[in-house]
């Protein structure tokens, strides 16, 4: 992430010091740097661990491996962040680890589009799915995809569940813009619409920059509120995004090959 929109999102939500604020997509960590900076003390989780603990494959030109010091809480120590850095966990975003109680001033994060990542859950695709208790310490479980539209009902009620009254959730919403109304904004009774602002990616593609803020208290059946209630449905054209954003890239490379 930008080191810019970091910091506006941290001022979107509002984060100072000793705040208490939760990435559920950490990827490299930039945007606990940001509200670290603020005095928050921070904390995340990633399905992916490679990313999260800076190893593997590096992502920088003529650099093979992440060197020893890629990694987030290093990341915070270049800036002398550390003492605010909690922790990151590799978790599963679709299955929460945090007892449900209010517990986070401020929820800031940017979900994986599935453009340059993807977007994953743990998970099987087989009929039979081997039980978790027979497998090893060290077992890597399977993924399957993680469509956006259930991202953002799960990030949603996560937020409804989780943040503090009156805490803010700022997330990033990818949108194809032919079709983008205000009406596929994702809602949440728990959660007011305070800002919506966008940031261009293309012709035809765009994000917004989407700050929620809760106003209630969670109760059982607000879980399933995007089921039972026209308000708050889930908008099924974000799980199309991927194929419509690459439909646009095709087309705008076949119009500059007729060109030439």
């Amino acid at each position: 992430m930008d080191a810019c929109l970091s910091f506006i999102m941290a001022n979107h939500a509002k984060v100072k010091a000793n705040d208490l604020v939760f990435d559920p997509f950490v990827g490299t960590g930039s945007l606990l740097v940001s509200c670290a900076h603020f005095g928050a003390y921070v904390c995340g989780t990633d399905i992916d661990y490679n990313t999260i603990f800076g190893q593997g494959k590096a992502s920088r030109k003529h650099q093979k491996w992440r060197g020893p010091n890629e990694n987030i809480r290093a990341n915070l120590c270049q800036y002398g962040l550390e003492k605010f850095y909690i922790d990151v966990l590799v978790s599963d975003a679709s299955k929460p680890v945090w007892r449900t109680h209010a517990l986070f001033d401020a929820i800031i994060t940017d979900p994986p589009y599935g453009i340059r990542e993807s977007t994953r859950k743990t998970g099987s695709s087989k009929e039979v799915v081997k039980s978790t208790v027979e497998y090893a310490e060290n077992h890597v479980p399977a993924s399957v995809t993680y469509h956006l539209g259930d991202i953002f009902v799960d990030l949603l009620n996560f937020a409804a569940k989780h943040l503090v009254n009156d805490g803010r959730l700022v997330y990033w919403l990818p949108v194809y813009k032919p079709e983008y109304t205000d009406q596929i904004v994702p809602r949440h009774p728990c959660l007011k619409l305070v800002s919506n602002c966008e940031q261009t990616l293309s012709s035809h593609t765009s994000r917004r920059l989407i700050t929620m803020e809760k106003v209630k208290q969670f109760e059982d059946k607000d879980e399933y509120a995007h089921l039972t209630e026209a308000e708050y449905s889930s908008y099924k054209g974000h799980n199309a995004f991927r194929n419509k954003y690459f439909s646009g890239v095709m087309k705008k490379i076949a119009q500059e090959e007729n060109k030439n």
